[in-house]
């Protein structure tokens, strides 16, 4: 499963937001997420692939785009 895959799914069973509505231009700004939401896809993607997102470099990015390619590129 691609990172793009994995963030869609997670942002579905809690957002319930359409699948095929995110891709990675889709900015953050236009998901109908509220804090409390996002903590909890956060905490959905850390936990399934044990990793630990910087909360900061998160306030940097504008799209989906951004957080996949954070992801892809978090051990290298």
């Amino acid at each position: 499963m691609s990172t793009l895959d994995l963030l869609r799914e997670t942002m579905n069973r809690i957002i319930h937001v359409n699948e095929n509505e995110i891709n990675p231009d889709t900015p953050f700004k236009d998901i109908k997420a509220d804090s409390l939401d996002w903590v909890q896809i956060i905490v959905g993607i850390e936990s399934t692939l044990d990793i630990e997102i910087d909360i900061d470099k998160m306030k940097e990015m504008v799209t989906i785009g951004d957080f996949v390619n954070y992801i892809d590129n978090f051990n290298k």
